[in-house]
């Protein structure tokens, strides 16, 4: 046999092995089909929810007969205005209430003698639900406090020109799909993580799995290099990833384009070009994750202790991109050669219909490509050394 028929066969076997376990194939393709959606659902409603909390905003109040003009006014703006309870400040802290509008007694006798009238809003903004509602009210109050003194102004035969020297005019030149990318971000790192989790199982299960199953002696005993014995185990796992990583964009594509998700105001443009560019993108990734997978656990002992390793290096996998969102800085040139931030980077442009040129792919499949050599090339060694079927070496 030719050394690419032995690989093919070692994959093949492989392959055998991972769809006998069916309980763990069918849950792991089924969570790779539904997991799209159902995160997608999650997020639609989330962000439907928030925006249907700025435009129907209940404000309960505390003294509004102190300022008759004031609430006049957030009616006129479609506020729904009710009573505040005596223990607001309670039920705000237990997260009953979203917020509350409490109006000093004496803001119409400060507002008789051209003072400044108080009010207080009254809220938690450590609770993410109520950030619409907040954001809403404080929007409202400063665009009452402007009108309120843009009238005074006028009354005084003075131009309002005097109190804003400043005209500021936004030009907003983000597409409609850029703007949808603020919460398809969670796309991308989604379709990163399924690189990671649909290699887990077959990796575990082609390593560690086998050398307590008995298993891996007598496939050492066969004419096959280790060299050739890493390419099949690796080729098995990467495709096992690969229909994971397909299966969980479909769900993505599907659902986007079909399911019947509530609007939010902004399109989201996922189709068959946006899923053939996250293939694309994330391919290197795959073949990558697949071998450092291999790696990890020929390495384990038995197969808790390749669990536990795995599990490691999952945590650093989703770290990082939760480091480069959380920088808030323009991502370097060199991030480009960096694994995984190069993919959420690209994954990231995709989404906000950016051109991806042909340079940065290249740039960052390189250095993928060149730890998977790294990675196969210590594993092979791994194997052929005797005591792969006993202790670590």
């Amino acid at each position: 046999m030719s050394s690419a028929a032995r690989i093919l066969t070692v994959a093949g076997k492989e392959i055998v092995d991972t769809i006998r376990d069916r309980r763990t194939i069918l849950v792991t393709l089924l969570t790779a089909i539904a997991a799209g959606p159902v995160f997608l659902v999650l997020i639609f409603n989330m962000t439907a929810n928030q925006a249907d909390k700025a435009r129907e905003l209940k404000l309960p109040v505390v003294g509004s007969e102190n300022a008759p003009a004031l609430i006049a006014f957030l009616e006129r703006e479609q506020v729904v205005i009710q009573a505040a309870p005596a223990d607001y400040e309670a039920k705000i802290r237990a997260g009953d209430l979203d917020l509350a509008l409490w109006i000093d007694p004496a803001f119409e006798t400060d507002v008789a003698a051209g003072k400044a009238g108080t009010v207080r809003l009254v809220y938690d903004r450590s609770r993410d639900r109520a950030r619409a509602a907040i954001n809403s009210a404080e929007s409202l109050l400063f665009a009452y406090s402007r009108l309120w003194g843009t009238q005074r102004l006028v009354l005084r035969g003075i131009a309002t020109e005097v109190a804003r020297p400043l005209k500021v005019e936004d030009v907003d030149l983000a597409t409609p799909q850029q703007s949808g990318s603020l919460v398809l971000f969670l796309v991308a790192f989604y379709g990163l993580f399924a690189s990671m989790m649909g290699g887990m199982a077959p990796a575990l299960d082609a390593t560690a799995g086998e050398r307590e199953r008995g298993s891996l002696e007598p496939l050492l005993a066969t004419p096959l290099t280790p060299l050739q014995l890493a390419l099949g185990k690796w080729a098995a796992i990467g495709l096992f990833d690969a229909v994971v990583v397909v299966l969980t964009l479909i769900g993505f594509y599907l659902t986007l384009n079909f399911a019947p998700l509530p609007a939010i105001g902004v399109p989201f443009l996922f189709g068959a070009i946006e899923l053939a560019r996250f293939l694309w993108i994330l391919a290197p990734l795959i073949a990558l994750l697949s071998a450092l997978l291999l790696y990890v656990g020929m390495r384990g002992r038995s197969l808790k202790e390749a669990q536990a390793n795995v599990g490691v290096l999952l945590f650093l996998f989703t770290m990082l991109p939760f480091v480069q969102l959380m920088a808030q800085k323009r991502e370097p040139p060199w991030l480009l050669w960096a694994p995984i931030s190069a993919q959420y980077t690209l994954l990231s442009r995709a989404l906000r219909g950016d051109a991806i040129p042909a340079i940065d792919w290249l740039q960052s499949a390189l250095t993928p490509a060149l730890l998977t050599v790294i990675a196969l090339v210590a594993v092979a060694r791994l194997l052929g050394r005797e005591t792969v079927l006993g202790a670590r070496s």
